[in-house]
């Protein structure tokens, strides 16, 4: 029997995109963001506060990059998520490896194995301190490591993590459990 919770958005998995943009020195910056996701056949959403250095950055340059987080580097995730892009240089703190993107004015992370340069279509502010951004994929580059044999990326080679609101916690996202498009096809008798 269901039994009434809180109310608020209760939703899984949020992915863990790590979202890089320049300033206007020219300094690369990065932050975590959780409340974004793929939103079109090439387009990704992302959600965030008006009030961010990378939100500032987007409206300057009009692009910006995304990284997924993975498994393997959920530290350096973790940190983009709590420090400012306004009191440091994070990226430079951490030492992180950074090339200029080719197609956008956006650094691309080189600590992360897949990233996509994006072009932003619009920025919309909501009206209470948040700003909705849609970019257009313009390039994807990823490392050989999770390329399958076809040459596409295969999230078990991937390990992305996913943020759970819930409990403030990183999980792994887990093995297929069925083939999508097929699974349903007993009911459909």
């Amino acid at each position: 029997m269901l039994k009434e919770i809180k109310t608020r958005p209760v939703i899984a998995p949020l992915p863990v995109l790590i979202v890089g943009t320049y300033d206007n020195n020219g300094v690369a910056d990065a932050m975590n963001v959780a409340w974004g996701g793929q939103c079109w056949d090439n387009h990704i959403a992302l959600n965030i506060s008006s009030n961010h250095k990378t939100t500032e950055n987007m409206r300057l340059k009009k692009a910006f990059t995304v990284h997924i987080a993975t498994a393997e580097r959920v530290e350096l995730a973790d940190y983009l998520g709590i420090v400012s892009g306004h009191s440091e240089p994070k990226l430079v703190h951490v030492h992180a490896s950074v090339v200029k993107g080719k197609t956008v004015d956006a650094p691309i992370i080189e600590d992360f194995v897949l990233a996509m340069e994006c072009k932003i279509v619009s920025m919309t502010d909501n009206g209470d301190g948040g700003t909705r951004v849609v970019g257009e994929v313009m390039r994807t580059v990823a490392d050989d490591t999770i390329l399958d044999s076809d040459g596409k990326v295969d999230f078990s080679m991937l390990h992305p993590i996913c943020f759970d609101q819930e409990k403030k916690v990183y999980r792994p996202l887990g093995e297929p459990i069925a083939e999508a498009f097929l699974v349903s096809k007993k009911l459909m008798a």
